[in-house]
């Protein structure tokens, strides 16, 4: 009898799988999201110069969970903040860089979970690319990573010219509440702060009063390649977007542009729905690249949506891990 039931279990894992995989019917969680999280959803992100993607896709399904866009920009600057010495080392083994980058998204939503509250996109716009003005004939586009090293060349006493210009403009853009010289006077008076605690001290500062008190009660799940790899991730992702809920996924940016990630080619994006195009399935997925178009042949771009289209074959084989909110 038990032998039975583990064949009937099987043959009906089987039945699903094979109903999930032929089916295409269009989904859109965004439709079924409060107006305010759509308009969120549908208009371009743009992490700009640091590699901080993990951020902005958990802070697509954080802004499921809670009802309302959540700053990507607060989200990944605590992560940064809370990153080991072990950790730091490690990202500059990989990425060759000091600036802090790199992350995952599951635990940039647990880190949230541990500090109990998320500002609002209204708060903290997460657009992560500035102008800068240089002169009245040549202005240029910065991000967070540059305005992080220009802290450490105030540290250093050496960002003047330029560097003061290019520090002075994204402390506007970034933190438009504080004046450059506040921040300024700060790096110079506290050097045993770290530069990822003064960027997030004064984004927290300035958006705490009206945060958003999470309680600990962001219940994420993860699915990933390894931990099921009898599986069809196509399967899991159809299941998800079929319960209308937004899918953090870690990929193979290889797969789709040659524009590599963090990691090499490791990025990670939203999928938000699934439709048919011609006689393909193909999935929605947001990207955090602005309205860049920089994807290889056969990828769709949704340029005014920041978003791509990719059809369930290159989906099988890029995506790696998944992460959603219940």
């Amino acid at each position: 009898m038990k032998i039975w039931c583990i064949l009937v279990s099987a043959i009906c894992a089987l039945q699903v799988n094979a109903f999930a995989a032929d089916d295409c019917s269009t989904v859109d969680v965004r439709e079924s999201l409060p107006a305010d999280v759509k308009s969120f959803m549908t208009t371009p992100s743009d992490q700009g110069d640091i590699g901080w993607c993990y951020g902005y896709t958990a802070a697509d399904i954080v802004s499921q969970a809670v009802g309302t866009p959540v700053s990507a920009l607060h989200l990944s600057a605590y992560y940064s903040s809370q990153v080991t010495l072990l950790g730091k080392i490690g990202r500059g083994v990989v990425n060759k860089t000091t600036t802090p980058e790199g992350g995952m998204v599951g635990i940039a939503v647990r880190k949230m979970n541990e500090l109990g509250h998320v500002c609002r996109e209204s708060d903290i716009p997460s657009q992560g690319t500035k102008e800068v003005h240089i002169s009245s004939r040549t202005t240029v586009h910065n991000g967070m990573a540059y305005l992080i090293n220009r802290m450490k060349d105030v540290r250093k006493g050496r960002c003047t010219g330029l560097c003061e210009i290019s520090f002075n403009q994204l402390v506007e853009g970034f933190f438009p509440a504080v004046p450059p010289q506040t921040i300024k006077n700060y790096l110079l008076n506290n050097r045993n702060v770290s530069i990822e605690d003064v960027v997030f001290n004064f984004l927290d500062s300035s958006c705490r009063s009206k945060a958003i008190s999470l309680r600990n009660d962001l219940d994420y799940k993860t699915w990933g390649k390894k931990t099921h790899p009898f599986e069809s991730i196509t399967d899991q992702i159809d299941w998800l977007l079929n319960r209308r809920k937004l899918i953090s996924m870690e990929y193979d940016a290889s797969e789709i542009t040659d524009v590599g990630g963090i990691f090499g080619a490791g990025h990670a994006s939203t999928i938000v729905g699934r439709k048919k195009v011609g006689a393909g399935c193909y999935y929605m997925v947001r990207n955090s690249w602005g309205t860049s178009c920089d994807y290889r042949k056969g990828v769709i771009c949704l340029k005014e949506q920041g978003s791509y289209l990719v059809h369930e074959n290159t989906m099988k084989s890029m995506a790696k891990k998944l992460i959603w909110i219940d």
